[in-house]
């Protein structure tokens, strides 16, 4: 749903923002800081009470933008464990090999990291509010989007209008779906879990875990999709643990369907109580958390920029993440910083004009402009690098969930496997 407002409505539009942001995860806030310090006028609305309400545990690999974004060393500051390797379990963790990531994925607790981000884009000079749930994006009369509408806590409602939108509401994005994205295509169902007081020597153990599961291997649900289930310590006994559905084949398996959430459950409750090499672990666990969410990694949107322009999927609610190792936390940032780097541009040339908004945010989302921000956006390494992780999780998918199928197929083809997720490394 969107709501279009008239011309006289439009021109009525007196107070209004360089930059509204739709969502206060790392993404929405990373944009958030960069646009603040390039003096632009940001507000931040976020559903949530607090910025990140979930608990859950993280990982990320050193990159130079996490400095300017969090301040030097601050992950080291917080983190627990910093393994520079992980180990895949073939089916019924018949086999396993130990794959060299070749830099450090740094773990560490959830609260404090997105805590840092929101202080960093308060200091910074932006806005956020929180309790504020968006509803439906406002469009001009030509189509473009000009901010939002949404409701308080106390239900009230109120408009906010921007010159650029940034839609970073996660992997249901409401503004995404307001024109049109279909998330069933690009979400892939996962349990998320955490624990403490895990059977794991992080001493012996200090290495992310995945286990792979072939199509319908298990006998109590014999139609399941590809997945892998996994665990890693984040410091003491405690542990993130979860299973990863691979839903991008499911339309071209025989006999594999999609799963009810009830199933997936069910499947996850037979992974910890049964299942070989992984179920051990969970023995007298306490659990602090457990839910089942989605993970946009089934592939990216078609077009970052949404309707005839005004509005920008960053992140989770465009499907920018690294295939290859589910990983979203850098990408949606990076992400961010390009997005910010091409629209401050139109929008501080617009800030030296004496036009109304209609004029403003009409010249900076021309057609013309809209294709070449697009254009731009694509030929930046950090988009060439994720279309390329889609390419070769789509490639190895299709060897080893359509061609080889089974269980026993994988097994057979254990070394090959291992070949292609350390080449992919």
């Amino acid at each position: 749903m969107v709501i279009t407002f008239t011309k006289t409505q439009m021109e009525s539009i007196t107070d209004w923002y360089d930059l509204l942001i739709v969502g206060a995860g790392t993404a929405g806030l990373t944009t958030a800081i960069i646009a603040a310090r390039q003096n632009l006028r940001v507000l931040v609305l976020e559903k949530g009470s607090k910025v990140g309400p979930l608990p859950r545990g993280e990982s990320m690999a050193y990159f130079p933008l996490e400095d300017e974004i969090l301040g030097k060393g601050f992950i080291e500051s917080i983190m627990t464990v910093g393994p520079s390797f992980r180990r895949y379990h073939s089916p019924m963790d018949k086999k396993q090999t130990l794959v060299d990531v070749h830099t450090p994925y740094r773990f560490f607790p959830w609260h404090p990291f997105i805590e840092r981000f929101e202080q960093r884009a308060i200091a910074a000079g932006a806005s956020i509010l929180t309790g504020v749930e968006v509803l439906a994006p406002i469009i001009s009369p030509s189509g473009i989007c000009i901010g939002v509408q949404c409701k308080n806590a106390q239900e009230e409602s109120h408009e906010y209008f921007a010159l650029s939108t940034i839609g970073a509401d996660g992997h249901s994005s409401v503004m995404g779906q307001s024109f049109g994205v279909d998330y069933s295509t690009i979400n892939c169902p996962i349990v998320k879990f955490l624990g403490d007081n895990a059977q794991v020597d992080i001493s012996k153990t200090p290495n992310p875990q995945f286990f792979m599961l072939s199509p319908g291997q298990l006998e109590i649900a014999p139609h399941f999709p590809p997945a892998a289930a996994y665990y890693f310590p984040i410091g003491g006994n405690k542990i993130e643990a979860g299973l990863m559905l691979r839903m991008g084949q499911l339309c071209k398996m025989k006999n594999i369907k999609q799963p009810s959430n009830e199933e997936i459950m069910k499947v996850w409750g037979f992974l910890k109580a049964q299942y070989p090499g992984f179920s051990s672990v969970f023995t007298d666990i306490k659990v602090e958390y457990e839910g089942l969410t989605q993970m946009p990694n089934a592939r990216m949107v078609e077009h970052f920029i949404l309707g005839k322009g005004g509005a920008v999927l960053v992140g989770d609610s465009a499907g920018f993440v690294d295939a290859n190792g589910s990983s979203g936390l850098y990408y949606g940032m990076k992400m961010a910083a390009e997005w910010v780097g091409i629209l401050s541009v139109p929008i501080n040339q617009v800030q030296e004009t004496d036009t109304n908004f209609s004029q403003k945010i009409n010249d900076i989302w021309k057609n013309a402009n809209r294709e070449e921000y697009e254009k731009n956006f694509r030929k930046t390494d950090v988009c060439k690098h994720i279309k390329t992780s889609y390419k070769l999780i789509g490639l190895s998918e299709t060897l080893i969930f359509r061609w080889i199928k089974t269980a026993k197929g994988l097994n057979n083809i254990w070394g090959l496997f291992s070949f292609m997720i350390k080449s992919a490394s």
